[in-house]
């Protein structure tokens, strides 16, 4: 395991044990800003690859989507805000090694339309701006083509039953 994965794993359950603690909503909203800035300062670093900076990219629009939607919802927690940014983390980190591994196109096709359609069919907030959501879903210049408008956790919960 590349040091690299590592310390995403270890950031993953460092958020994973700090959304599970008693912790305020301004801890938490604190927290889920602080990884937003981690992923911009990755996706404006031009030493990172490519690759690494358009998945920042992604992460980053996807904490933004989800925080703008939840300000226009009555009852959306921070704890959920958590729970979806950790999920989202989780589910992609798990796509982009899932990815990683395989050698055959044909079966990276077949990880990439599933997990696709995992982010696709678990709508959150059922927003039916379609331009906005599935900016990045039919997009062949990202590899995380996702819909913004997903609940990560059920989407991930979805890829690890099917032990995609």
């Amino acid at each position: 395991m590349s040091y690299k994965n590592m310390k995403k794993i270890i950031l993953s359950l460092m958020l994973m044990f700090a959304f599970t603690l008693t912790a305020s909503s301004q801890e938490i909203y604190k927290e889920v800003r602080r990884i937003m800035q981690q992923e911009e300062a990755i996706k404006n670093d031009v030493s990172k690859s490519l690759d690494a900076r358009k998945v920042a990219t992604f992460k980053w629009d996807a904490i933004y989507y989800i925080i703008m939607k939840a300000a226009e919802s009555s009852d959306f927690t921070a704890y959920q805000l958590g729970q979806q940014t950790d999920a989202m983390i989780d589910f992609v980190n798990r796509y982009i090694n899932r990815l990683s591994n395989e050698k055959k196109k044909s079966q990276r096709e077949i990880i990439m339309a599933r997990y696709k359609s995992a982010t696709t069919h678990n709508a959150l907030f059922h927003d039916m701006d379609k331009d906005i959501i599935y900016g990045y879903v039919d997009n062949d210049k990202f590899l995380t083509q996702f819909s913004l408008d997903t609940d990560w956790v059920s989407a991930l919960q979805e890829v690890k039953d099917n032990n995609y």
